[in-house]
């Protein structure tokens, strides 16, 4: 805690014209939480609509935020997941696993890309730090935890440090919780008696993209949980926007076409759903590096 609020006085050293960035997950309550609780701070809150989050996340948002009494920034990137995913990449594996995956199939046409970073850039960062720099904000804080969060947010973490200046966007990022660990932070909600965001009661592991295949193994799947939880958004992101073919395209490790021809001799992708949906939890049996929480 010592060295949170150290982090968010420097911060403010550097210019007072900041907000906190608040996505309705724990991380970012926790740090919401936080500065108005323990500092004397009270900067406005941003929230990006990245039309692939829960139902009542915008809600549960605008609560906290007016339970507060802070300032809130509502905004949107101009892509459709749709859009973003087969211009730039199919947010499957996590993002350097994705990297590593592009790298081991160079030069192989799959029919598809995969770039987790740039979707979470398109649409979420980029349209946030856009509005914030418009308005004036001259820094973002964020609930970023660095190498506890996975290992390519830890390289920059050592190489960056927790506040640093973007360039491409024109804004400082501060990231006062890094370091903070998963008991750091159960801790912390369980002495302060914060609301989670509703999907947390029920069991969703992360406050974040519904359809973010980042990790998507057997021991730490959001497709099943999708399926558990919201069947109907489940069946449109597995059947209707036919994102169920290239999960057993990176799962199987064939070209797409190869999967279509095999997803119609068993079928047709509405079928599978139908008779064995569980084939689309996860992408992975064998855990991946930096998602064993």
């Amino acid at each position: 805690m010592r060295r949170t609020l150290g982090l968010i006085d420097k911060a403010y050293e550097i210019t007072p014209n900041c907000c906190v960035a608040f996505s309705g997950g724990t991380d970012s309550l926790v740090l919401f939480d936080i500065m108005y609780r323990h500092t004397q701070y009270r900067p406005a809150v941003v929230y990006c609509d990245d039309q692939m989050s829960y139902p009542e996340t915008e809600q549960f948002v605008r609560e906290v935020s007016g339970h507060y009494g802070a300032e809130l920034i509502v905004t949107s990137g101009k892509l459709t997941p749709l859009e973003m995913w087969r211009r730039h990449g199919y947010a499957m594996l996590g993002k350097m696993a994705a990297r590593v995956w592009a790298q081991n199939h160079k030069g192989l046409d799959f029919g598809y890309k995969l770039d987790v970073s740039t979707c979470c850039r398109k649409m979420k960062i980029e349209p946030a730090r856009k509005e914030l720099t418009r308005r004036g904000y001259e820094l973002q804080f964020t609930g970023q935890r660095g190498n506890v969060d996975d290992r390519l947010r830890g390289m920059r973490s050592h190489m960056d440090g927790a506040i640093k200046y973007v360039k491409t966007d024109k804004i400082y990022i501060c990231n006062a919780l890094e370091g903070w660990t998963d008991t750091m932070i159960s801790r912390y909600v369980r002495q302060n008696k914060l609301k989670l965001h509703p999907a947390r009661e029920r069991g969703a592991i992360t406050i974040g993209c519904l359809y973010c295949g980042g990790g998507a193994q057997f021991t730490n799947s959001g497709f099943r949980v999708l399926r558990e939880q919201r069947p109907e958004e489940w069946r449109k992101f597995i059947v209707d926007w036919k994102v169920g073919e290239i999960i057993l395209s990176v799962k199987y490790d064939r070209p797409l076409h190869v999967i279509r021809r095999a997803i119609e001799c068993l079928g047709g992708l509405k079928v599978l759903a139908d008779v064995r949906p569980w084939i689309f939890d996860y992408l992975r049996e064998n855990p991946l590096l930096g998602y064993e929480k």
